[in-house]
């Protein structure tokens, strides 16, 4: 699972499922592009596309576990 959503208090945020650091392969960040472009503003779908090649290189903001799949969240920051 990797998704570019908003967190339940308004801020976009995307979640990478099980090793954070491992490549997200093309076609799943086109599919997640997509559905971003459903729920976030122009500016956070542009942070999204910024984000997205530095994801793992630094601390995420923290993991949750849904329904037995460890998620790794990064807050985005829109400038």
């Amino acid at each position: 699972m990797t998704a570019a959503v908003r967190s339940s208090t308004g801020e976009a945020v995307v979640l990478l499922s099980s090793d954070a650091l491992r490549r997200v392969p093309e076609a799943t960040l086109a599919d997640m592009f997509k559905a971003a472009a459903a729920v976030l503003s122009a500016a956070e779908l542009q942070a999204v596309h910024k984000a997205v090649p530095e994801l793992g290189t630094g601390l995420p903001d923290f993991h949750v576990r849904v329904e037995g799949t460890l998620l790794t969240v990064y807050r985005l920051t829109v400038s």
